[in-house]
């Protein structure tokens, strides 16, 4: 009985290790994990596959850019919160500055999904928008219908 535990310690251990370190895959996993998916359930051709490759890439590709533009505003926006009193100059170029790199960021979504639109056939694209649903879509990041989500009202 006591050969037991020991035994099952150890794997209980590794089971555990094993789990946790499957949670906090880096996003090039996650990003090879979707594509993976989707050549599987949607079954795409090789050009297809190729395609999101590309897709993806480019979305990784984005990575290093979004990751300094926030930096960036982070540490604008608390030099403007440690000021005696707020630079409404600066904080209005800070909001132009965030709103052309939503729209340019937007733009980017917008050919992308395009592009997916387009490689896919209708049967693959309705399989795609089931696959979405099933897996909650927007409601499993909190901006589904039933949290209003959109603009703040009165801003």
């Amino acid at each position: 009985m006591v050969k037991s535990g020991i035994i099952d310690l150890p794997v209980l251990i590794a089971l555990s290790v094993l789990v946790v370190a499957g949670c906090y895959r880096t996003p090039e996993q996650r990003a090879d994990h979707y594509v993976q998916q989707m050549t599987k359930e949607l079954r795409l051709d090789d050009a297809q596959k190729a395609k999101l490759e590309t897709i993806k890439d480019e979305f990784l590709a984005l990575r290093p850019w979004m990751a300094s533009m926030r930096e960036e505003t982070v540490r604008e926006a608390n030099e403007l919160m440690r000021s005696s009193e707020i630079d409404k100059a600066k904080l209005e170029a800070l909001k132009a500055k965030n709103r052309a790199q939503a729209d340019d960021m937007i733009r980017f979504l917008s050919a992308k999904f395009m592009e997916i639109h387009d490689m896919l056939t209708p049967e693959q694209r309705d399989k795609l928008v089931k696959m979405i649903e099933k897996h909650g879509g927007a409601k499993q990041m909190g901006k589904g219908p039933e949290t209003g989500g959109g603009s703040i009202p009165g801003y």
